[in-house]
């Protein structure tokens, strides 16, 4: 299946579509015994832990055409193995090791230690809080998301799709020793959409599957899951693609409110992926947050209880703004970002023809490229750790929400290999979002976000090589 993403990624990159199916691949366990990776049975919420924890990654991949930077961000000194596990049967792991000066951040090359396609990877910290992340890039590529250091029995993922053009892929990480089991159950507009090849599937040890869903599921306007363990743990990802980008995002528990501190990037326009976790309807409604001021209730939706929905978010307000989810029971959220549909027939900057539309005007030749997804912030906090990165003809802003009612203090402190890479010092009023330019080519792998009053934060980046956007982890001592 490496080989397979690896293929689709490259045609993307030419503009050249895609295949139109993939097959599934379990992937062989490495030999046996591997390193012990600690305990399973991690019932806190995602985010930051001040003990020594490990962090699982299913997004990693590197190859031809794409690497990816893995990023650690710690407040202590620490020590960090880099576990990369191998597709090939019987072949052991790739380990990598390094130091970190707390406070301070790290990105890791994964190309430079390997390149081999997929490669989930576990990333041990000897020491907290501290927290992880991966990004896939490329030349016209961007996509990646936190990595996950809690493991629930039941995950919901939201904003998949196999209307046409668009492929969506549920990767399953196992990083444990023992065979899980799982049923994956998958939500359309059509509600319940039975797979019975998905019920009781076999992820070996220490191993992942990758599964398409085009071939299941055609033509579905919106995909949702759950992915219910019966026997051992996985770790699942969403990987959404079109010819335009790529998207990655972890799934998450459900929670009655959601904080998205920046849903608009790249003149993407952006959605609200939601599925409820109850048995009966649910309303929804969507406070818009902007840097001026915020738009209580300015959309509400009735949400049925076995199908998703897709809310629309663009002609809400100019961007940037981010949005506070409401619900009346426990929903599942993501946000999906992608090219409008207006924007799909033009020329690129190259002259090149990009669609069926012949007729062009001069409005219309800017590329708008990438693809953005993440899930969303279900309690807000006064402190975040925020691993992320900059990369050349891309911009990188960091993103504070207050859904408060007072103005809360912000200090956001930038953090690489060197001692002191600078503090940024504002405040956030009620109800607004605060943006913080990154600087690219300075050595910023993370910052450490405190605040007086509870916050939200988030970061995005958009430009030539597409499009990303990341939560930030809560800090806990």
């Amino acid at each position: 299946m490496g080989a397979e993403t690896t293929m689709r990624r490259t045609l993307l990159l030419l503009l050249a579509g895609f295949a139109a199916a993939f097959g599934f691949i379990q992937v062989a366990p490495p030999i046996e015994p591997g390193p012990n990776f600690g305990t399973t049975d991690i019932v806190v919420q995602d985010g930051a832990v001040s003990s020594p924890s490990v962090w699982y990654c299913p997004g990693i991949e590197s190859g031809d055409v794409v690497d990816t930077d893995v990023l650690v961000v710690t407040h202590r000194d620490v020590d960090v193995i880099l576990t990369l596990l191998d597709p090939v049967a019987n072949v052991a792991p790739t380990v990598d090791s390094f130091t970190i000066v707390g406070p301070g951040a790290a990105s890791v090359d994964v190309g430079k230690i390997m390149r081999r396609g997929e490669s989930p990877a576990l990333i041990e910290i000897s020491d907290g809080p501290a927290a992880a992340a991966s990004i896939a890039w490329a030349e016209s590529l961007l996509a990646g998301d936190r990595c996950v250091v809690s493991v629930p029995k039941v995950w919901y993922l939201t904003g998949g799709s196999t209307r046409v053009g668009t492929f969506t892929e549920l990767r399953l990480f196992n990083p444990f020793a023992d065979v899980a089991e799982v049923t994956v159950t998958a939500y359309s507009e059509f509600g319940v959409d039975l797979v019975p090849e998905l019920d009781g599937l076999e992820v070996a040890g220490r191993s992942w599957a990758t599964i398409e869903m085009e071939s299941r599921l055609e033509f579905r306007d919106e995909l949702a899951f759950t992915v219910t363990s019966s026997r051992g743990l996985v770790i699942p990802i969403i990987v959404r693609t079109d010819d335009r980008g790529e998207a990655i995002w972890p799934g998450s528990a459900p929670s009655s409110t959601w904080d998205f501190p920046i849903v608009t990037l790249g003149g993407l326009e952006p959605f609200i992926a939601v599925l409820s976790a109850s048995g009966a309807d649910i309303v929804v409604s969507l406070d818009i947050v902007t840097e001026t001021g915020v738009v209580l209730n300015a959309r509400q939706i009735t949400l049925d209880s076995s199908a998703p929905a897709l809310i629309p978010l663009a002609d809400l307000a100019a961007p940037p703004f981010g949005v506070r989810l409401r619900a009346t029971a426990p929903v599942a959220a993501s946000v999906i970002a992608v090219v409008p549909v207006e924007d799909i027939d033009i020329v690129d900057v190259f002259g090149d023809d990009l669609g069926d539309d012949t007729t062009t005007t001069e409005a219309s030749t800017t590329f708008i490229r990438g693809m953005a997804g993440t899930v969303g912030i279900a309690t807000p906090s006064s402190a975040w750790i925020v691993p992320l990165t900059t990369l050349p003809n891309n911009e990188t802003t960091l993103w504070v929400m207050n859904n408060g009612a007072d103005p809360v203090s912000v200090e956001a402190f930038a953090l690489g290999e060197v001692d002191f890479l600078g503090v940024e010092s504002f405040i956030v009023a009620p109800g607004t979002i605060v943006g913080v330019k990154v600087e690219v080519g300075i050595g910023i792998y993370g910052y450490h976000v405190i605040a007086d009053g509870l916050v939200s934060v988030a970061w995005e980046m958009s430009g030539e090589r597409g499009a990303v956007l990341v939560a930030g982890v809560p800090a806990s001592e």
